[in-house]
Parts: C-alpha cells; sequence; structure tokens
C-alpha cells in the first residue's frame, strides 16, 4: 500500500489512536489539531503535542526577552556615564 506524501495515517497500537504523516525523509509522529468529528483539539493546537517543548520554548523566549532588556538597560547607562563624563584641563607646565 503506497501513500502519499502528507497524508496522515491513523494506527491503532494497543488501543491508543497514533498519527502519522509520511514527508520525503520519513514517517513522524503528528498531533492533528481538529478531532474526527471536526471540532477543536485544543491541546494538541496550543501544545502541539507536548507540554515540555511548549515550556521550554516559553522560557527561551522568557530569557531571551531578559537578555534584551538588559543589554538596552546597560547600553543607556553607559550613554549616561558618557554624558556626564567631566574632561579637567591640568593646565600642567
Amino acid at each position: 500500500m503506497d501513500i502519499e506524501p502528507n497524508k496522515i495515517k491513523e494506527v491503532n497500537v494497543d488501543g491508543e489512536t497514533i498519527y502519522l504523516k509520511k514527508d520525503a525523509v520519513g514517517w513522524h509522529t503528528c498531533f492533528p489539531y481538529r478531532n474526527k468529528d471536526g471540532s477543536i483539539n485544543w491541546k494538541n493546537l496550543i501544545s502541539g503535542g507536548n507540554w515540555i517543548k511548549l515550556f521550554l520554548i516559553i522560557v527561551f523566549v522568557i530569557i531571551c526577552i531578559g537578555a534584551m532588556f538588559e543589554v538596552s538597560n546597560i547600553v543607556s547607562v553607559a550613554n549616561e556615564c558618557i554624558k556626564n563624563q567631566t574632561v579637567t584641563n591640568w593646565n600642567l607646565k
């Protein structure tokens, strides 16, 4: 049986339904965001089927935002130091 690429195949393993999708590389597990009856599966839509990966992505984004805030804060402090810098002329002869 040959299946078209990007088509989802439903496989039952020990009473659990697993959805597989074939692409150019091979078979991959997929998490469809629609149930069989057409309703939205919110867990798969929000998390992509894996809550841990979603949590790690959120942590990574928060770290990136914090790093951008810290760099902008450091640059503004450096600019203030440069503006308030006084140059003294000691008139040494």
